[in-house]
């Protein structure tokens, strides 16, 4: 781990927060119950996740600390909650793309740390992008996640072409607002963090 530059804080604070991320998503896809508001996890989770993910940033601003967020989600949600090795490669490779653009501003440019967030919001597309490739599949696995055959033809019925347009458009709205609102939250702290 010393070649990454990750401290035994830093691990710790990746753990705290990855702990943070997948509960809040836990939450969400327990209380967004019917297919309709199922639609919005996405979005849900942009407006709510900023400041967790900004001040993620701000307190770790290393290489692989997102990445390694992104594993720990694709680990728990793609492998054990889905068991399916496509989804977490997804998940991961969402992860890899958000740490590759705060990488660019070197964890200290919020215009890039936003864009990061933008792109990271979109992780869970990995589960919920089975309803437009692999239908049968989201079915079957709905159903055995203990969700009825009406909710799962529910959201199946939902998964058009406009709507996949339309959860995209919503969630990158979603995530500049929640970024917007967590700069001014969280402005104090990045100064003091050095981020610009």
């Amino acid at each position: 781990m010393a070649g990454m530059g990750l401290s035994v804080r830093d691990l710790i604070t990746i753990g705290i927060f990855s702990a943070v991320y997948l509960l809040a998503y836990v939450i969400l896809s327990t209380v967004l119950f019917t297919p309709w508001l199922f639609m919005l996890l996405l979005p849900v989770g942009a407006l709510l996740m900023a400041p967790v993910y900004l001040l993620f940033i701000a307190r770790t601003q290393k290489p692989f600390a997102i990445t390694i967020l992104g594993l720990v989600a694709a680990v728990i949600a793609g492998l054990l909650v889905y068991g399916n090795v496509l989804i977490a490669l997804v998940n991961l490779g969402i992860a890899v793309v958000a740490d590759v653009i705060a990488y660019l501003g070197g964890y200290k440019s919020l215009a890039l740390n936003v864009a990061s967030y933008v792109v990271m919001s979109f992780w869970a597309i990995g589960q919920q992008g089975a309803m437009w490739v692999a239908r049968d599949w989201y079915r079957d696995l709905t159903i055995s996640s203990g969700y009825s055959a009406d909710f799962a033809d529910g959201t199946l019925d939902l998964a058009t072409g406009p709507m996949l347009v339309a959860i995209a458009v919503a969630t990158v709205v979603a995530a500049l607002i929640s970024a917007y609102g967590a700069r001014n939250m969280l402005e104090r702290h990045f100064r003091r963090a050095g981020v610009a």
